[in-house]
């Protein structure tokens, strides 16, 4: 059984996540860079359901869709997804909202314990998904009119890149204030 693509996008997910220099914001992962931007904590927490929203639709759409997209495993599919959220941005000229059941809740939680769970959703996630072979995987669609309706393969890209979006932002965010202290500390 071959999921190179599945495979590939997962590991640029855990790469990424290991290059962000989150211990340069060590006990201020709560603090906003500005009232109206999520903390680094909110952008976890935010990631968190997102993992754990696509799990539990994933743990009983896929089976329901195997059999389907095995009947079409032999035909083309796309492996990538575009980055609908710079898509978004440009089209619309301001950010895209997330719904009510990604908003993280005012409540702060163990920034530790956040990481963690984001790291376990992803890892059950990823031993749902790969027990399927590309051919497969890349015809079970989701219903997302904003990306297009994108296939397994495409979906798990696209969650890649929305943590990437969202690192981008954070890391853009917390520089503006760190540069705009340094500032006014000369």
């Amino acid at each position: 059984m071959k999921n190179i693509y599945l495979v590939e996008h997962f590991q640029r997910i855990y790469k990424q996540r290991k290059e962000i220099k989150i211990e340069l914001w060590k006990g201020k992962e709560w603090q906003r860079p500005s009232d109206d931007k999520w903390s680094w904590g909110e952008t976890y927490y935010h990631l968190y359901l997102m993992m754990r929203w696509f799990r539990r639709l994933s743990k009983i759409y896929i089976p329901l869709a195997i059999p389907f997209a095995t009947l079409r495993k032999n035909k083309p599919y796309p492996v990538h997804s575009t980055n609908i959220y710079k898509q978004y941005q440009l089209e619309k000229k301001k950010p895209m909202k997330a719904p009510f059941i990604l908003v993280p809740p005012k409540d702060q939680v163990d920034f530790g314990w956040l990481v963690n769970e984001l790291d376990k959703e992803t890892k059950q996630i990823e031993k749902i998904v790969l027990e399927l072979s590309d051919d497969v995987a890349g015809h079970i669609r989701y219903i997302d009119p904003l990306a297009s309706n994108p296939n397994l393969i495409e979906s798990i890209h696209l969650l890649g890149i929305h943590e990437k979006h969202h690192f981008s932002l954070c890391e853009k965010y917390y520089n503006v204030i760190d540069s705009n202290k340094n500032k006014y500390n000369q």
